[in-house]
């Protein structure tokens, strides 16, 4: 091309707009960019408060469980509140040297305190005191007054022992003692309030950010707290240990304070640049609106004229180019034509899909326009949607390449519609999806539905006899008019999803399933639950309940569905019991065994596939976990304490240190050994096998709840009611009454 002036009018009309656009571009960029740091700074600081809150409750509660430790197992300690000889020279001096080392495991600790009720006698770590002469006298006795009072952190307070001390800032944490037989007496912990604010800001860059923090009764709890006055308030977290609120916010420093104080004149200034280009571009537009007349004005002159002349000047413009290009578009016109009436067949799946989902046609009058020119059948009869499925179609894309399977489905389609010429039967068959063809066919006649299934088995035999495939077909009920195929289209999807239960190759119709009571998958997930215990436990009842559960899904009709997210949720049970064990059993079960359960799954498309695939990847991974133990220097001992245990479940005395003295082996030992072979902790362990007990008492007995209780090894039944309801969500008596109605109901 020669000559190019209109070109570059309209590049030099629209270049000022595209400045004016990248300028306010950068202005948003910036802006953005801006915001997303304080967005991020802002995280930043949420994350920094809950740090602060976890890292101070998790030191309180320390030293709280180490208090109750120290209660539990310190004879100094607990001999202290069992005396009342206040002349025992040696017991103080061991009571005190243990609050010293207590003092030394704790840095955060300040003081503590002793108090005995019996005599009113108070120990520290400096000095003995009557009880009514302690400085600290007034705080203590509201706990001393109580009996069983909850132990917890104090809001800030003022303390000091002796006179001569200045006052300090602490929070208090006061427990009854001893920790088993309350009333003997308390004891208190005092921490600085200083030594939590220096933890604390060693958290904080000062010239960042800033934290500030409240006890329960709105007491600022840090000193420096003149930083938030200055900065933005941004987070807030109040923990659920303490009560206490941790606040935080941003410094606001100098070039923020510009950037923001900015912001309002970037805002300004890109809205100018908006009006500023829309103007321009309306005035430019108006301008060469001339020349744009010109072209449509040559374009209608040419498609009256159906000249074929071209300008071959060498020297011509943009305009005689566009002229030029517009006969070869017009020429290609007649080409679409063409195209169009072969789209037709793609045009028809598309509005069997429509008619199938219901969104097509809103009326006869629209279905009527198109139907004589696509060929569509007519929907003022009574129709039968059916749907055929391939099955086992993932081996049938494995075993034949992609055209392969073009032609085979190709086969499949045109024998439905050749036999329901040979039955003089008007059918409409698309395929829906991959594996499934629709096939919606004219129901008139009162044997119109016997003929159907006629024509269906027909080709389910033909296909198995000459494509060496089966397939299996869901029949949905008679559509009387047209707003009611896509239930019909609906009850033949459904009527396939039991082919899971009623096995494959075979026709399903609506009628057989939709009549039939069904099970609920919530029914089956206490045996799933139990049987993903067991084989954690590597104990060999699992098969038995995989059996179990496998033949009561059997005899439900619960469609492929309710199967799926049943074996979903057995793989997540299995996965959440695996997650409880040694790394080693972890890893097997990632590597090996969920990704062969899930293949198992997903090859399977009938329960006896399932049972059979299914099982054989259990047992393959069962056989594994069994090595692995074997390997283990303790299995062999701990699988002889978890069967003593099963044995004497139900004696009252059973605990670890029980078990430790008659298996020859220290308690904490035999704990630490206990948990990385089953994965459980020892009192998890011996109330689950208690409470699988009272279960089956409760079940299979007619004992009275006091009794199952004693059996169990309880000795107290409220405790025992308390204890089953935490774990089953209800108490012993309902539980009786719900396993008693799915008895006369369901049976087992």
């Amino acid at each position: 091309m020669g000559r190019k002036a209109w070109f570059y009018r309209q590049l030099l009309s629209y270049m000022p707009v595209f400045f004016i656009v990248i300028s306010f571009v950068f202005f948003v960029f910036f802006q953005m960019l801006g915001e997303q740091s304080r967005q991020g700074a802002i995280q930043a600081n949420e994350t920094m408060i809950h740090q602060a809150m976890r890292s101070v409750d998790n030191s309180l509660k320390a030293i709280d469980q180490m208090l109750v430790q120290e209660l539990l197992f310190n004879p100094d300690m607990s001999g202290f509140f069992n005396h009342e000889d206040q002349d025992n020279v040696y017991l103080n001096m061991q009571a005190v040297k243990a609050m010293k080392q207590f003092k030394v495991s704790n840095p955060l600790v300040d003081s503590m305190v002793l108090v005995r009720t019996q005599d009113e006698f108070v120990l520290s770590t400096s000095s003995t005191f009557n009880l009514q002469d302690y400085a600290d006298y007034d705080f203590l006795k509201p706990y001393l007054d109580q009996v069983n009072s909850e132990a917890k952190w104090s809001a800030m307070r003022n303390f000091r022992e002796f006179s001569f001390n200045s006052m300090q800032h602490v929070v208090t944490l006061v427990r009854d003692a001893p920790f088993i037989t309350h009333g003997k007496g308390v004891i208190a912990v005092n921490i600085k309030v200083d030594a939590i604010h220096n933890m604390i800001q060693g958290m904080v860059n000062p010239d960042v950010s800033f934290i500030h923090m409240k006890d329960t009764q709105g007491q600022s709890m840090l000193s420096g707290t003149s930083m938030a006055e200055s900065g933005e308030l941004v987070s807030k977290a109040i923990s659920p240990y303490t009560g206490w609120v941790y606040e935080g916010g941003l410094t606001q420093g100098r070039v923020v304070g510009i950037v923001s104080q900015l912001y309002n004149i970037w805002f300004i200034v890109g809205l100018l640049m908006c009006v500023a280009g829309v103007v321009w571009i309306v005035l430019v537009t108006r301008r060469n609106y001339k020349p744009i007349e010109a072209i449509v004005s040559r374009i209608h002159h040419y498609s009256q004229s159906k000249t074929s002349a071209l300008i071959h000047n060498s020297k011509q413009d943009e305009f005689a180019f566009i002229e030029s290009a517009l006969e070869s578009m017009l020429e290609q016109a007649s080409s679409f034509q063409q195209q169009h009436r072969e789209d037709l067949l793609l045009r028809r799946a598309y509005l069997f899909q429509q008619l199938m989902e219901g969104q097509y046609p809103s009326h006869m009058e629209q279905w009527n326009e198109q139907r004589d020119a696509m060929g569509l059948p007519d929907l003022s009869e009574s129709q039968i949607v059916n749907v055929i499925e391939i099955d086992k179609y993932p081996l049938f894309c494995e075993q034949y390449p992609q055209q392969d399977q073009y032609l085979i489905k190709f086969a499949l389609k045109s024998v439905v519609q050749e036999i329901a010429a040979g039955q003089e039967t008007s059918v409409w068959t698309e395929w829906i999806s991959a594996s499934k063809l629709g096939v919606m066919t004219m129901a008139d006649g009162q044997d119109a539905a016997q003929h159907v299934v006629t024509l269906l088995e027909q080709t389910r035999q033909w296909v198995e006899q000459h494509l060496k495939l089966t397939i299996t077909v869901g029949i949905g009920e008679k559509a009387e008019h047209y707003t009611d195929i896509p239930d019909s289209y609906e009850q033949a999807r459904t009527a396939l999803k039991y082919k899971m239960i009623l096995g494959e190759n075979r026709i399903i119709h609506y009628t057989q399933v939709s009549g039939e009571e069904r099970g609920h998958a919530f029914d089956f997930l206490n045996l799933i639950r139990s049987m993903a215990q067991s084989f954690r436990l590597v104990n060999r009842d699992w098969q038995e309940k995989y059996n179990t559960l496998i033949h009561n899904i059997g005899q439900n009709m619960l469609d492929r569905d309710g199967v799926v997210n049943l074996v979903d949720y057995m793989m997540y049970s299995l996965g959440r019991e695996m997650s409880c064990m040694a790394k080693e059993f972890q890893d097997l079960w990632l590597t090996e065994g969920q990704p062969a359960l899930r293949n198992a799954l997903q090859s399977s498309d009938t329960l006896e596939q399932l049972e059979q695939e299914f099982g054989e990847a259990l047992s393959a991974l069962y056989d594994s976990m069994l090595a692995l133990m074997e390997g283990r220097n303790h299995a062999d001992t701990i699988q002889k304490v978890r069967l003593f245990m099963e044995q004497n479940s139900s004696n009252p005395d059973l605990s670890l240190h029980y078990l430790s003295e008659r298996f020859n082996m220290n308690w904490k030992t035999l704990s630490k050994l206990f948990r990385e072979e089953t994965g459980q902790k020892f009192v998890d362990y011996l109330i689950e096998l208690r409470m699988n007990h009272a279960r089956k008492l409760l079940e299979e007995t007619l004992l009275p709840v006091q009794d199952i209780a004693t059996e169990v090894g309880y000795s107290n039944a409220i405790s025992f009611g308390r204890m089953f309801k935490k774990l089953m969500g209800m108490s012993p008596g309902d539980y009786r009454e719900q396993a008693a109605y799915k008895q006369r109901n369901y049976g087992n």
